[in-house]
């Protein structure tokens, strides 16, 4: 293989790798405790999204159940059922309807032992 095909090769990988990541917004966090089985992350200010996703850090959660609710009073319930460990994230989860405006997050989630610590949750859409 020359090198003119190497680098290109090269190129192709990190464009594919890395393109998704940019279109992702950070919209909301929230640290989640060992003794909480619920918790919301409110959305602030109007925009539209197609997707949302969350990823944890510092300490895994087993999430059971999304609520994702709009600014225009509909809702949406996303069963996850997924244990996500620190650096994860959730699959990509597209959002039903015309209104994407999204008021607020609320997680269902196992107890899990954080050892006297939190996780973060952050809360990213598209």
């Amino acid at each position: 293989m020359n090198l003119k095909a190497c680098i290109l090769g090269a190129v192709v990988a990190l464009a594919a790798t890395a393109g998704p990541a940019f279109a992702w917004d950070l919209i909301g966090t929230r640290d989640v405790r060992d003794r909480t089985e619920r918790d919301t992350i409110v959305v602030e200010g109007p925009r539209q999204f197609e997707r949302i996703r969350l990823c944890v850090y510092r300490q895994p959660v087993h999430f059971i159940d999304l609520d994702v609710r709009f600014a225009n009073g509909g809702h949406q319930d996303v069963s996850v059922r997924q244990r996500i460990n620190p650096g994860e994230c959730t699959r990509a989860i597209d959002l039903n309807g015309d209104d994407r405006n999204i008021a607020s997050v609320s997680m269902v989630y196992e107890e899990t032992s954080f050892r006297r610590r939190h996780a973060t949750v952050r809360l990213f859409a598209e």
